[in-house]
């Protein structure tokens, strides 16, 4: 779904971000009001968990990608605006870092992705769950139905968006100076690139992301003055299962379905999708690839324990364990990311469009296809290895810069804030649930 530069008029570019900016701004308004100790660094893991979702990139017909973003889970937890503020920074990052989308696109990859996907999203998730108890299964299953909706419309408005591109602009022979691709292809490739694949990984991540949520965490979720859940307190604790537990638990659900679904897409290219050339993989790389992973994850999921509040650390390991081995399902032949590209282009009409050639490397970002040089591998035996450990590093290094980008953002937001802006979170007067206090789920 990222929109990479020269797909986009500049005109039409500027005209979005005129529509975009305002709404980064009400944001940043709307999001104090559920900023505190405990939803600063939940914002901030989420918007984490969203970048590594998206690092999934299949490339699709028309110049962009599919994949999941995971913005109407994080408008359910901590509303719709937040989701505003946590998707945009995770997009930003990924244009300026990796060259994962357009830097003359950013305003409209984030309408897209930040904006449109977890407002409707959220507002089908409000019409689905209706009146139903906050730990219901129906609320559940009404989030994950809700993201495939939310993300799907997303798709559509990609597709407008690019489809409109020959219409609206091209030389005095007919010829497209930007997108290619009209209505009649870029938005019948995005809807089933998305219907059929990425819209159902977005809503099984999201309905299992609810449903962790109520099992191990309801008070992300509601204030419980109100609703019967057997086992938890008033102020939201579950009782504590191991730590093992969760880990392990959370950890095989991320194998399970991220996993899965990189090896399935195996690179993104249509004609495999189902039928990955096996032969090419060097497994020796790939089971060193596996043993560096889990060096990474004994590392980095127990100083998330130590670094992260006490009312996180338990959601906050189980996340950064989903995060070191996501980029696992990329081990296949090909990896699945970056868009399509001018040759893709030329090799579709036989010629590159004037204003695409023009804007296409205007940016050049220095870990573009999120790759680290390592030029002690080389070879056809060591590329494989080249890529999976280059994709991960830059993975990790994304994730790190997200979620400590969001934090600080957070906490400045917090400190320009009044008291009065603030929900009261020492525990006197009602206890505010975050998505109550901008518009989730606790309303």
């Amino acid at each position: 779904m990222h929109i990479p530069d020269g797909y986009l008029s500049p005109v039409v570019s500027i005209g979005i971000g005129a529509a975009t900016l305002p709404v980064w701004g009400i944001a940043t308004q709307k999001v104090k009001a559920i900023l505190n100790h405990r939803t600063i660094p939940l914002l901030a893991i989420f918007a984490a968990l969203s970048f590594t979702i998206m690092m999934f990139n299949v490339p699709v017909p028309g110049g962009t990608t599919a994949h999941g973003v995971g913005g109407t889970l994080i408008a359910i937890v901590l509303g719709p605006w937040a989701a505003v503020i946590a998707v945009s920074v995770a997009l930003i990052i990924q244009a300026l870092f990796f060259g994962d989308g357009g830097i003359l696109a950013i305003f409209a990859n984030a309408l897209n992705m930040a904006i449109i996907l977890p407002f409707v999203g959220y507002a089908a998730y409000r019409l689905l769950a209706g009146r139903a108890p906050l730990l219901s299964t129906r609320r559940a299953v009404a989030a994950g139905i809700a993201a495939y909706i939310g993300i799907t419309v997303a798709a559509l408005a990609v597709g407008i968006e690019l489809g409109i591109q020959p219409i609206l602009f091209h030389d005095a022979a007919g010829k497209p100076l930007y997108s290619p691709y009209d209505l009649n292809a870029a938005i019948p490739a995005m809807l089933l690139a998305h219907a059929f694949g990425a819209s159902i990984v977005e809503g099984i991540i999201t309905f299992l992301g609810v449903a962790y949520l109520q099992k191990r965490h309801p008070a992300y979720l509601t204030s419980l003055r109100s609703v019967y859940a057997p086992g938890v307190t008033e102020d939201g604790e579950a009782p504590a299962r191991p730590y093992w537990q969760v880990l392990v638990g959370v950890g095989a659900l991320a194998v399970v379905v991220l996993g899965a679904v990189g090896l399935v897409i195996g690179g993104g290219d249509p004609g495999r999708l189902f039928g990955a050339d096996w032969s090419v993989v060097n497994w020796a790389d790939v089971a060193t690839m596996l043993l560096i992973t889990a060096v990474i994850a004994v590392v980095a999921v127990p100083l998330a324990y130590l670094v992260l509040p006490r009312r996180l650390k338990r959601v906050g390991s189980a996340f950064t364990m989903v995060a070191v081995i996501a980029p696992l399902g990329l081990i296949a032949p090909g990896f699945a990311y970056g868009e399509g590209s001018t040759e893709d282009v030329q090799a579709a009409f036989g010629y590159i469009p004037k204003g695409l050639h023009d804007l296409s490397g205007i940016f050049s970002a220095p870990l573009s296809g999120y790759e680290i040089p390592l030029p002690f591998f080389s070879g056809a035996n060591g590329a494989l290895w080249h890529a999976a450990v280059g994709y991960q590093l830059a993975g990790i290094i994304g994730i790190l810069l997200v979620g400590g980008l969001v934090l600080l953002l957070a906490r400045l937001l917090r400190g320009s804030a009044t008291a009065d802006d603030l929900p009261d979170d020492t525990g006197a007067g009602r206890h505010v649930a975050p998505g109550e206090a901008a518009g989730g789920v606790g309303a």
